[in-house]
């Protein structure tokens, strides 16, 4: 069941295990919620899809506590959100999508939506840029071929304007998207790499446009999220 899911480079749902082990679904699906509890796996969305588990890397590492990645990444978050006073979450890669698995709430009573459970294109949000800043320029000219759907004015919706932004991750380690998915939400992020250097996450921070970043130090913020994504990942790393 674990190379079912560790031979694919999305989610899997619990027919498609069923399909590839050859084991009855309520089978797998038992197997599965007891290895979720492990953190062995990980259940990405309600319909229960699952992805090989944080934990798993963790026990492999030098005595790294078990849990799923949104657990080891939950406290470095609620820091990171008290820090700069705007909510940050926790995202992963799923069918060509990004995945918010995990929000931590800014303080304050001003609140952005929570985006726990919820995907969203690529390149609409600096979580999914993140992403792309460790993809070769074939692999970005592969996502951009079919189009660049514009949520706003303000998205990027042509190769050439991807490419830019995808450069401008690799140099600088962060991505930021201003009012591009949503014209009222501004949000940076860095990603997540394990052992291999692989990005396997991201890590963002956003909060209302009127309010974030407005007149805050960026090379600063940028920092924080940068070393936030270093803490997650360390713990992949063992």
């Amino acid at each position: 069941m674990l190379r079912a899911l560790a031979g694919r480079t999305d989610s899997s749902g619990v027919s498609d295990v069923a399909r590839v082990t050859g084991l009855a679904k309520s089978t797998c699906s038992r197997i599965l919620a007891s290895l979720d509890e492990l953190g062995i796996v990980e259940r990405v969305d309600e319909a229960g899809r699952y992805v090989i588990g944080s934990g798993l890397r963790a026990l492999a590492g030098a005595g790294a506590p078990a849990g799923t990645l949104r657990d080891l990444a939950r406290p470095y978050l609620r820091e990171l959100a008290d820090r700069l006073g705007e909510s940050a979450s926790l995202a992963v890669m799923d069918g060509g999508e990004g995945l918010y698995v995990v929000q931590v709430a800014a303080p304050g009573p001003v609140q952005v939506t929570d985006w726990t459970g919820q995907r969203f294109p690529l390149h609409t949000i600096a979580a999914g840029q993140a992403f792309m800043g460790s993809w070769t320029d074939e692999e970005v000219a592969a996502y951009a071929a079919d189009g660049l759907e514009g949520f706003t004015e303000r998205t990027v919706t042509t190769l050439v304007g991807l490419r830019q932004r995808v450069g401008e991750v690799r140099r600088t380690g962060v991505a930021w998207t201003i009012g591009e998915f949503s014209d009222e939400i501004s949000g940076v992020a860095a990603p997540v790499r394990d052992a291999d250097g692989v990005a396997v996450a991201s890590v963002s921070v956003y909060g209302p446009g009127w309010r974030f970043p407005g007149d805050a130090d960026l090379p600063d913020i940028e920092r924080l999220v940068r070393e936030t994504a270093d803490r997650v990942g360390a713990l992949l790393a063992g």
